[in-house]
């Protein structure tokens, strides 16, 4: 009986940790036409470092706290907030940039 309670408990654990491990992801898909906009602010911008950037925004971010909505802030506020967080989350410059390339855009109004 006791070796039941044990049991129980640590599948317990293992699902409840599980589920704080767990990747948030967005539902947003990049569309040609993001990438075209995003050019309009960073040059290089293509659906692929878009998508990168999503990938990293969702891999590095969703990590620490709960992902916030791209529309949420504007591109001024994603200057601020991107470079700080990235800063606490030990991303390097060109993650960074994918990263604010894919935020900035997505927040367009």
């Amino acid at each position: 009986m006791r070796k039941n309670v044990y049991t129980s408990l640590f599948v317990a654990a293992v699902l409840i940790f599980g589920a704080c491990k767990a990747k948030k992801t967005t539902a947003v898909a990049i569309s040609s036409s993001d990438a075209a906009h995003a050019a309009a602010i960073f040059p290089s911008a293509t659906v692929a470092s878009l998508t990168e950037g999503k990938m990293h925004y969702e891999n590095n971010c969703g990590n620490c706290h709960g992902l916030k909505n791209t529309k949420d802030f504007d591109e001024s506020a994603w200057r601020k907030i991107v470079p700080d967080m990235a800063q606490k989350a030990k991303v390097n410059a060109s993650t960074e940039d994918l990263i604010l390339q894919y935020v900035v855009t997505m927040a367009k109004p």
